[in-house]
């Protein structure tokens, strides 16, 4: 039974929106250290409050699953069971990455929250139940897609010069800086086709002449995304798998470079 709508609350709504707007625009767009927690903060804020609107019976219960949950997601534990649904076509994936528990710490600033007496409820004569269980759903459903990711590693000669500035080539490519490097740069470019996004270094060099050389170093590994029941296309992975150095380099040539001639 569903909690009575004072409990769709101003905080709860907005942690929902984040969720949603950090998963499809900010992580493609923006994606870094910063995306990456955010979607697990809202996420573990909005969920067991979630759950507690619609069991609130079982608040405790709900948090304390919560916890449980996201950190056998994180674990190693799990890494069978998502080897056979990927092994059927279901592309369940995730990133091992112990410092994301600290986004637990979110936790039990949820559950006062949800007890609290903050005064903060959506009131209208609208019942807006049906419009945010359906947000609620997609936001912890359809934002989390099932994925496949792969490791590439090839390695690339691919060297360009071109009359840019090095500041410009940087934000137009949206390069992120290796640490501890002065030329190596982490570059994210979209295969359409394979619904992929493929990771790769660039090396990044000023040259005496006013030019500055491009060079794309390393494809390094593929992130394929599928669809919510069906999972990663077998036939996504399978074009990814037949691509050779030399067909990144023309895509890299043909798609990528065009990008530092837009206004």
């Amino acid at each position: 039974m569903i909690q009575d709508r004072k409990h769709f609350r101003g905080i709860f709504i907005i942690s929902i929106i984040i969720l949603i707007v950090n998963d499809i625009f900010l992580k493609s767009y923006y994606s870094n250290f910063f995306t990456g927690k955010l979607s697990d903060v809202a996420g573990l804020f909005a969920f067991p409050y979630f759950l507690s609107l619609l069991f609130p019976e079982k608040v405790k219960l709900n948090y304390l699953g919560t916890a449980i949950l996201f950190i056998l997601w994180k674990s190693e534990i799990i890494q069978p069971i998502l080897v056979f649904f990927q092994s059927i076509g279901i592309g369940l994936n995730r990133t091992i990455d112990y410092s994301d528990l600290v986004t637990l710490l979110i936790l039990p600033i949820s559950y006062l929250y949800w007890n609290s007496n903050l005064y903060d409820y959506l009131t209208s004569k609208i019942n807006f139940k049906p419009i945010i269980l359906s947000v609620c759903s997609f936001a912890f459903i359809a934002t989390s897609l099932p994925k496949a990711h792969g490791e590439i590693k090839l390695k690339s000669n691919l060297e360009i010069t071109l009359k840019l500035e090095k500041q410009e080539v940087i934000n137009k490519l949206k390069l992120e800086k290796v640490y501890g490097s002065a030329q190596d740069y982490n570059y994210v470019f979209e295969l359409e086709k394979s619904k992929s996004e493929i990771t790769s270094t660039i090396k990044l060099k000023k040259l005496d002449n006013g030019l500055i050389s491009i060079k794309l170093d390393s494809i390094l590994e593929s992130e394929t995304r599928g669809s919510l029941f069906f999972g990663v296309s077998k036939d996504d992975i399978e074009y990814l798998d037949k691509l050779t150095i030399r067909d990144y380099e023309k895509i890299f040539l043909e798609k990528e470079i065009t990008k530092l001639y837009e206004k």
